[in-house]
């Protein structure tokens, strides 16, 4: 991928990261990894792989949150 499609792919998984948590159903410590680094989608001039590492990690706080997030309601068959 190149820089900016990486950029933008970060920013989208900020949002993902958002709305789990404004579900309420993120384990507290799912993103404890992503905070701890220091590149948040803002900071362009960072160098990809920083980027890389990021999308790493808020991909991993993702699927933990998913991972624990209790199973769907079942719909009714008409």
């Amino acid at each position: 991928m190149r820089s900016q499609e990486l950029i933008h792919f970060h920013a989208l998984l900020v949002e993902v990261r958002a709305e789990l948590e404004d579900g309420g159903d993120v384990p507290p410590d799912a993103f404890a990894a992503y905070d701890a680094q220091p590149v948040r989608p803002s900071h362009v001039h960072r160098r990809k792989e920083a980027h890389e590492k990021g999308i790493e990690l808020l991909l991993r706080g993702i699927d933990r949150s998913i991972r624990t997030l209790p199973p769907p309601e079942p719909t009714p068959q008409p």
